[in-house]
């Protein structure tokens, strides 16, 4: 059986982080918080009236309303052109068609409003509004673009620093040596000592215990029972035993301790048989 971790596996991470900007709380942050900037900078304060919070009201709807547009077209776009496939060229899309789609939706979202409430009186066809308003929605719209690509470009530079393998030291011979997590198969006890197999089939001692490797180890690793920790690489085949246990045949190479098959307990053969489907392709 062979079994491969997917290389886009944190795919889903990624795409957390700027998603959050769509998420209730932060919309309504954020459409609360550019309807008071544009009307700060729109408006003059010392000639406001009771007219301007009704105006107010109406330009959080729109933006809201914009703003939902914007995350739609995201959606569109991350289904179509995902960025961590091409990003070049999402980035040309997002900022070319989306942009441009985005300011044409906005144009015709406050003239259709404008003609509900308005009778078209407050803004359509007004000079001010297509080279003020519009001009500052513009704006706005890359301003968004920046804070959504920021975000994912800082969520892949995490991922990618949570991804260095952590090392461990190991002895070997009369001196230590670093081993990187991903060398490890394997990590067992023998007669009250821990082991570790390497990639190459070679067998090292190791200074923690299997509770401590556990601790520091991520999810490339199975607990399969007191004495065995192993990785998928080494894991040629798996049956389901008696008692609701898991016959799984190690491929050790020269490793006499690896040579039979180990057992993982009842309690934990739902979480096994859940970690090799999350792992394999």
């Amino acid at each position: 059986m062979s079994i491969h971790f997917f290389d886009d596996k944190n795919k889903g991470k990624t795409l957390e982080a700027q998603e959050l900007l769509f998420r209730k709380p932060y919309t309504w942050l954020i459409t609360f918080s550019i309807t008071t900037l544009n009307f700060l900078i729109t408006y003059n304060l010392k000639n406001i009236g009771i007219q301007y919070l009704y105006f107010y009201v109406l330009d959080i709807i729109t933006t809201y309303i914009i703003i939902e547009f914007y995350a739609l077209g995201v959606k569109v776009l991350n289904k179509k052109i995902p960025l961590h496939q091409d990003f070049v060229k999402r980035v040309t899309y997002q900022l070319t068609l989306h942009t441009l789609s985005v300011v044409i939706f906005s144009i015709l979202l406050n003239e259709l409003l404008d003609y509900i409430f308005f009778n078209g009186e407050r803004l359509s066809l007004s000079f001010n509004f297509y080279t003020q308003d519009t001009v500052l929605a513009l704006v706005f719209i890359l301003f968004f673009h920046c804070l959504y690509l920021g975000l994912y470009l800082l969520s892949t530079k995490r991922i990618a620093k949570e991804e260095k393998s952590p090392k461990v030291k190991v002895i070997q011979g009369m001196s230590f040596k670093l081993m990187d997590l991903k060398e490890i198969l394997c990590v067992y006890t023998s007669l009250g000592t821990t082991y570790v197999v390497n990639d190459h089939n070679k067998k090292f001692v190791l200074e923690k215990t299997l509770g401590e490797f556990e601790e520091m180890s991520s999810g490339r690793f199975f607990r399969a029972n007191r004495q065995f920790i192993v990785s998928l690489a080494i894991i040629d085949s798996f049956k389901s035993a008696e008692n609701g246990k898991v016959e799984v045949f190690l491929n050790a190479g020269t490793v006499a301790d690896l040579s039979g098959s180990i057992f993982v307990s009842r309690s934990k053969a739902s979480s096994f048989r859940a970690w090799i489907n999350a792992h394999r392709q």
